[in-house]
């Protein structure tokens, strides 16, 4: 039996070991430590404490090939590491571990940890084995914000509810679902998406669950839809908020029953399907407003995570940029590296279009300087400004249209993969930069910057809900 507020930390760093004795032993605890793998798996064995604090890195073995070990003799284990990326969460939380800490420690929170294990004998649950991915398909930083979605990410792969992903545009929702299947037990089953805000709504039905011939014009074949594709794998839907009235209702039967129907066809179709669904609109606020049924929400959510902005990540920025520079290596087989003044114009940079506006612009840097060190020449001229978004000058002036418009089509085609759609962004892009002058202009009131708009107040407020913008003024009942 373990003995009563005890744990044992294995870390070869002194100074966080001596940081979690005193820390501990100053609130009552036992506390001991350990510098190996093979000095820690003793200690454990011989004192049985309740909680193991585990390193990944150690000197003589991988902490996380120590957790089995651990984790087989009933150890409740907290990982804790400093090189945090999705792979060693995923792999902690699956792989037996009760719990995951990133470096630098919160020994608070290490407190709150061990207090729930306290006087505990077995180790939680684990849900098998980790899958290898594709680093290039993952998402990146160590920051403390992505530590924790990675930890979300880890649970919702060891489950089989539901999840909602939200985040603005170019967050890497699409990611984050294709995470959650790799580290899945559906990780060899299929991976489908569809944009529902990309099908036309009368053909959206169809999409989805199929349709027999003959069940509306130009149906001339039977033909399954993509939830019979994705069947025994996981469905992403993307931009769900998109889905008419109708469609919301049959989906709800299907998450219910588990059954489709074809269009056109009263044959039900008993289907394994996990359900992933991903939103830039902040959902339950669209209930709220009427716009999605409430009961889909509550069974979509089940699970639920949401991706922060890259301007609430910074320190991810730079780890970013040269993931990307590594994907586009020059023509002399090296990647090109990022000057000073270039990495400082990063970093000042508000990325409003997110790890996609900095994917665009370190391909484009990579283009015009592919065989030396980017300047801060090479950077889209939005970036070497440092831009948050456009900021006209009161009572505009000589050659502030030209600006304004120049602005919003470099914008553009740093989002974008092309030419395609670059109007519409432009178009987007010029709206949320109006919107976001008008709310700094009026310190966040949104009467005032309605009027400054010439807008009535409930129209900035629908058009501040599309573009998922907040000010600091809360919403008055009306």
């Amino acid at each position: 039996m373990a003995r009563p507020n005890s744990i044992l930390i294995i870390d070869d760093e002194a100074s966080i070991c001596a940081a979690f004795r005193r820390f501990f032993e100053d609130r009552g605890w036992t506390a001991r430590a350990a510098a190996s793998a093979e000095t820690g798996l003793a200690a454990f064995l011989e004192h049985r404490p309740d909680v193991v604090f585990l390193d990944v890195r150690l000197p003589d073995r991988s902490g996380l090939d120590l957790l089995n070990d651990l984790a087989g003799h009933g150890a409740n284990v907290v990982v804790i590491t400093a090189y945090g990326g999705l792979e060693t969460v995923v792999r902690a939380i699956q792989g037996k571990a009760v719990d995951y800490l990133p470096k630098p420690l919160d020994l608070d929170k290490a407190l709150a940890l061990a207090q729930r294990f306290r006087g505990s004998e077995e180790a939680a649950p684990h849900a098998g084995a980790s899958r290898k991915s594709d680093e290039s398909q993952l998402l990146i930083g160590n920051s403390p914000p992505m530590q924790e979605v990675y930890k979300l990410i880890a649970r919702a792969s060891a489950s089989a509810s539901p999840v909602l992903i939200e985040g603005a545009t170019g967050t890497g929702k699409e990611l984050a679902a294709l995470a959650i299947h790799r580290f899945g037990a559906r990780s060899s089953g299929p991976f489908v998406a569809i944009n529902c805000g990309a099908i036309p709504a009368n053909l959206i039905e169809s999409e989805l669950f199929g349709n027999v011939r003959g069940a509306f014009t130009g149906a001339d074949s039977d033909r399954p839809g993509r939830f019979e594709a994705a069947d025994h794998g996981t469905l992403l839907l993307d931009e769900i908020g998109e889905l008419t009235r109708d469609a919301q209702v049959k989906l709800l039967r299907v998450l219910d029953s588990g059954v489709i129907e074809r269009v056109g066809s009263s044959k039900e179709i008993k289907l394994d399907v996990r359900i992933l669904a991903a939103t830039n609109r902040a959902l339950a606020e669209e209930v709220r407003r009427g716009l999605f049924r409430q009961d889909l929400y509550y069974r979509l959510a089940v699970l639920h995570i949401t991706l922060p902005p890259l301007r609430e990540r910074k320190e991810d920025i730079l780890p970013l940029a040269m993931h990307f520079l590594a994907q586009r290596p020059a023509r002399s087989g090296a990647p090109p590296s990022l000057s000073e003044g270039a990495a400082e114009a990063l970093l000042r940079h508000e990325w409003p279009g997110n790890v996609r506006e900095i994917k665009n612009a370190m391909e484009r840097a990579a283009s015009v300087a592919p065989n030396r060190a980017i300047l801060p020449e090479d950077l889209p001229e939005s970036v070497r400004r440092g831009d948050a978004g456009f900021r006209p000058r009161d009572g505009g002036g000589p050659g502030a249209e030209e600006a304004f418009c120049r602005y919003a089509i470099e914008y553009a085609a740093g989002l974008s993969d092309g030419g395609a759609g670059r109007y519409h962004r432009a178009v987007e892009s010029l709206q949320r930069a109006l919107l976001a002058y008008a709310l700094k202009r009026s310190k966040g009131n949104q009467s005032e910057a309605a009027d400054y708009l010439g807008l009535h107040r409930n129209t900035l407020r629908n058009m501040l809900r599309e573009q998922n913008m907040k000010s600091e003024e809360e919403p008055k009942a009306t």
